[in-house]
């Protein structure tokens, strides 16, 4: 069975075309249409490897959905990429995201991450901040 990715993005058309793309490339594809979709979509599935994470959205955006995603043992060590047309001055670090994409997304640096962080042969450093943890590794290890 392939890699799974969680695609949450209030645009169908990019979760359309998205989901689409990575499932041609051997992932397993999950969509939610914001952050509280997500939760209710990852209440139902296994973990999945990365969650492609759009950031402004309606109901409950990006930021909201790190919040709540941090102060979930099950969910925490999750990688997140962020996707957003709002990231000129963002770094992943800043956002508490493996890393950050432009859109229109390029789907070749897309694949790339994705392969990279699902394989575990990309070397994450991902904070979560508040609950005190520290997540470092490409398999993301968590302490108290």
């Amino acid at each position: 069975m392939g890699k799974s990715v969680l695609l949450v993005d209030d645009d169908a058309d990019v979760r359309a075309l998205l989901g689409e793309f990575l499932t041609e490339q051997g992932f397993v594809v999950h969509c939610a249409r914001d952050g509280r979709h997500a939760l209710q979509v990852l209440a139902k599935i296994d973990a999945p490897d990365l969650i492609l994470l759009d950031y402004k959205m309606p109901v409950m955006n990006g930021s909201q959905f790190l919040a709540r995603k941090r102060w979930n043992p099950r969910l925490r060590s999750i990688p997140v990429v962020m996707l957003s047309a709002w990231t000129r001055e963002w770094s992943g670090s800043r956002v508490d995201a493996a890393e950050v994409l432009s859109k229109p997304v390029d789907l070749d640096r897309l694949l790339e991450l994705a392969t990279g962080i699902c394989n575990g042969s990309r070397h994450l450093r991902i904070t979560a901040r508040g609950a005190g943890y520290l997540a470092i590794a490409s398999r993301i290890a968590i302490r108290v």
